[in-house]
């Protein structure tokens, strides 16, 4: 190399400019002030128990539909155009939303599956409006945002 730089300090400088530049780009659940987004799945049912990580994976896979054998449960999901829902299906099942949408559309086709309902909006009052309306419905949202009179089945936070 030349002026003086040779191979080994150029590869030095050049592995310090990369670390420098990483955290930067990693904006991968992350909220507006750079901290990791932690996601709650949780439900307005004191009745439905907490949720194992394998259990909450199968919920959002459609292999199972009941918890305790007895409650059945119905899934909502958030839009497909929410940043929240690709960091949750990620940060769950290591899965990007057009895999998922792959994913649910054989289940579908197969007649063994159908998807979680989709909302509107990623809004925690439209979150809350459904579970109101269903009773033994689960939904998920940033724990930020979960109401204290919420039943928290299972927290989730990137790289778990």
């Amino acid at each position: 190399m030349c002026n003086g730089l040779n191979t080994q300090s150029f590869i030095s400088l050049f592995a310090a400019g990369i670390m420098f530049l990483l955290p930067s780009f990693s904006s991968f659940a992350n909220d507006s002030n750079g901290k990791d987004v932690e996601f709650a799945v949780f439900s307005l049912n004191d009745e439905i128990p907490s949720l194992s990580k394998s259990k909450a994976r199968m919920l959002y896979k459609g292999r199972t539909k009941k918890l305790n054998g007895s409650i059945k449960i119905v899934l909502v999901d958030l839009p497909t155009t929410s940043i929240l829902r690709e960091d949750f299906y990620n940060m769950l099942l290591g899965k990007s939303i057009s895999q998922m949408n792959g994913y649910w559309a054989s289940l579908s086709f197969s007649g063994k599956g159908t998807p979680p309902e989709e909302l509107s909006s990623d809004d925690i009052k439209d979150i809350i409006k459904w579970l109101n309306r269903n009773p033994n419905g689960i939904a998920y949202a940033p724990v930020s945002e979960v109401p204290e009179n919420a039943n928290i089945l299972i927290t989730i936070l990137q790289g778990e």
